[in-house]
Parts: structure tokens; sequence; C-alpha cells
């Protein structure tokens, strides 16, 4: 047999094996692929571990193939080429990529705080807007009710006026509270609701998307009864809750108190305390694993059960740090708000401290004080509510992305979203 290799017919004489490539192929010295690898770019920085033989480790951005964004500070590219499965989570890390209002990566304090103010100073047509509408439309006809409901309670405030009070409670003293405390109630459902487009506004600002009014409410109002059924479950719970830890030291409290049995008493007493301290820890403990139902609500199209089981699962244990973490940051959240809520709050409730003084004087009735306080208290609320709720209800939504990155690599899918290369992890708004 000839020493010669078969040669195709055509392809001309071999040419003499010098070490030079005979075609199409890598340069000598590279090594064979590693599964679970990119293998380097034609340009730009090579994989870490691959020898630097005809692959220069510097070239500007714009020479660089489609697929590939700079290397990170590891030499790995952010995203393989078309093709390739995407890079294991936390290889590029170190990349500061802001498509939105948010790094992709896992988020501090101040980047959800920044966040927040970033996206209403940028949107506050959503934001601000929103809740002051939102805020209105539930506290106008609350505070209209209480305020009626409280002139029912008309006994005379004069000490020197005939009265049929009793000698404990003055008349209609339930329904001027009952009106008083309707404002309340309304800021509270116009939170829940708030909750939820805020949600939808911070979800589509962390793709970098900006929405409307409009866009917001298309998107949101199938998912207000889910967001209302999950607080309804909620209290549900709570109240439950309360009723079996404290239910029963209360009958024993009361049972100890009428018999004046002193050893009964005290046991009352210390079953209440334990009891109180369980509710604390139960309400603390439920609260903190279903405070991103709504964000899951609404970015994700879940139902009421669905939400909470998803929060549930999303939240770690505490024996965990997530758990703290999440807990310590809503809490400080809320102190926050309750100051800033109170500064706003005081110069109304200075000026209505003055006109209830002067009804006083001329002899008001306990429906003048009702109602002026109703009146006072949803217009606080309004204020209060168009302010802050954006801020408490933003601050959610960011931690619901942020426990989403720590826990299921979010960052990776949004970076692949923002390339055009994935689809986004929640539907997009449409006007």
């Amino acid at each position: 047999m000839s020493d010669q290799s078969w040669t195709a017919p055509g392809s001309g004489p071999r040419e003499p094996d010098d070490g030079r490539p005979t075609g199409p192929g890598p340069p000598p010295g590279t090594p064979p692929p590693v599964p679970g690898r990119y293998p380097p770019p034609p340009t730009g920085r090579p994989v870490e571990g691959a020898p630097p033989v005809g692959h220069p480790t510097a070239e500007p951005p714009a020479q660089r193939p489609p697929g590939y964004l700079p290397p990170g500070p590891a030499g790995h590219p952010t995203q393989g080429p078309p093709g390739y499965p995407p890079p294991p989570a936390g290889a590029w890390r170190g990349v500061e990529f802001r498509p939105g209002i948010i790094p992709l990566r896992p988020l501090t304090l101040g980047d959800i705080y920044g966040a927040v103010i970033k996206s209403v100073r940028g949107n506050p047509a959503a934001t601000i807007g929103l809740a002051t509408l939102t805020t209105f439309a539930f506290l106008l006809p609350t505070t209209a009710l209480g305020t009626w409901l409280a002139t029912l309670s008309a006994t005379p405030l004069d000490p020197g006026s005939s009265s049929t009070a009793s000698d404990t409670l003055p008349a209609g003293f339930g329904l001027g509270l009952l009106g008083l405390y309707l404002p309340s109630i309304g800021q509270l459902l116009s939170g829940i609701l708030l909750a939820g487009f805020l949600a939808q506004v911070v979800g589509q600002a962390v793709l970098g998307r900006r929405v409307g009014l409009a866009e917001t409410w298309n998107a949101t109002k199938g998912r207000l009864l889910p967001m209302l059924g999950a607080v309804l479950v909620t209290v549900v719970v709570t109240l439950l809750a309360t009723a079996v830890l404290l239910g029963g030291p209360t009958t024993v409290l009361v049972y100890g108190s009428t018999t004046g049995d002193g050893v009964v008493l005290g046991t009352g007493i210390a079953l209440l305390l334990l009891g109180v301290l369980a509710l604390v820890l139960f309400v603390v403990y439920v609260g903190t694993k279903w405070a991103l139902a709504t964000p899951a609500i609404v970015l994700e199209r879940l139902g009421v059960v669905g939400g909470l089981r998803r929060s549930w699962r999303l939240v770690e244990e505490p024996t965990k740090g997530g758990f703290w973490r999440l807990f310590g940051i809503r809490l400080l959240t809320s102190v926050i708000v309750g100051i800033a809520a109170s500064v706003i709050a005081l110069p109304i409730s200075f000026v209505v401290g003055i006109v209830i003084a002067a009804g006083l004087g001329d002899g008001g009735t306990t429906g003048d004080l009702f109602a002026t306080q109703a009146l006072a208290s949803g217009i606080a609320g309004l204020v209060t509510g168009a302010l802050t709720t954006p801020f408490t209800a933003g601050v959610d939504a960011l931690l619901y992305v942020d426990t989403r990155i720590r826990r299921e690599g979010l960052d990776v899918q949004l970076v692949q979203t923002a390339q055009g290369a994935a689809p986004p992890p929640w539907p997009l708004t449409r006007p």
C-alpha cells in the first residue's frame, strides 16, 4: 500500500505536513471543549484557563461578535452566543447591568429605597397620581358616611344641659365611634389596591418600561378580587389565632376575678401573657411568609391560594437569614412611613383641634366632636395615603423581585430579557 494518503479528486496536491492547519479548525494548542463551559469567542478575552495563543486579551467592544457582552471580571462572557445554554448563575455577578430602576443582582437596602424613589420621580402619574385617585375614591364615601353617622350622636357636651346619656357613656357614642373610624377603613382598602397597582408599575420599571394610568389599570383590574381575597384570608387567620390563643386565658382570668380566687387569677394572668407572646410570634411569622402574596398575584397572575402558596415558598424559614431580612426591611419601612405620615398629619390635627375647641366653647354636641374628627381623619388619610402608600407598596414589590433573585436566579432571566434572548418573567402591559 502506498505511503501517501488518498486525496479527493480535484482537491489538488496535499500540502506538506509542516504543522500548519490544512482546513478550518482551532489553532494549535487549543484544548478540546469542556462540557458545561463555553468555547472562547473568536475575539475578546479568552475563557479562564484557555491559552492566550491567537486570542488578544483586549478588544474594542464594537468589534466583538454578536451574542457576547463585555467579559466579566473572571473573563467569562455575560451571555453565550445564540444556540448555547445560558451561563451558570453567578458567573457574571460582578457586572453592573441595569436596564431599569435596579441593578440586576441581589439588592441592598439602599438599592431598594433608591429604586422606589426613582420610580416615583420618573413616573409620578402612575404612582402619586394613581395613589391620589384611589385614596380619594375610597375616602370620599367613607368620610362622608362617617361624618353623617357622627352627627347622629348629638348628646350635648355642656355639663349643665339635660341629657339622656347613661352614667358611663353618652348617648349615640357607638355611632360616633363607628363614624370616626370609617375613614380609616377606607384608607385600609385603598392601601390594599395600591399595593397591587404599584407592584405592576414597579415590575414594569424593573424591565425598563414606563407605564401610565390606563396601562396599569388594564393590567391590574382582573387582580383586584384575588388581592382582596388574600387580605381577607390573612385577617380571618389572624382572628382565629387570636380567639384560640387569647380566648382560654381570658376566660380563666375573668373567672378568677369573679370568684376572687388568687391562684386562678394569677394563672389567668400568666396564661394571658403567654398567649399574647404566642400571638405576636404567630402574626410576625404568618405576616412575613405571606408578605409577597400581592406582588405574586399581580405579576404572576395567580389566584388567592396560588399567591399565598407562592409567597410562602419564596420567603425562607426563620432559621435562615432571608426571613429576618425581609421582616426587618418591612418593619423599618413601616416606622419611616409612620413618622412621615405623622409629620404630614400634624398640621391638619392642629387646625382640627382649634375647631373642636371653638365648638366646645359654643356648647357643641358629641356629634360635632366625632364629625369634626372623622372629617379630619379623612383629609389626613387622603394626604398621607397619596404621599406615603406608593413608597410602602414599592418596597414590597422590590422585595419580591429581590427574593426571586436570591432564591431563583431571576437576575439571569432579566438580563436575557433585556437582550431579547428570553421572554419577560411577567407579562408586559398593553395600553
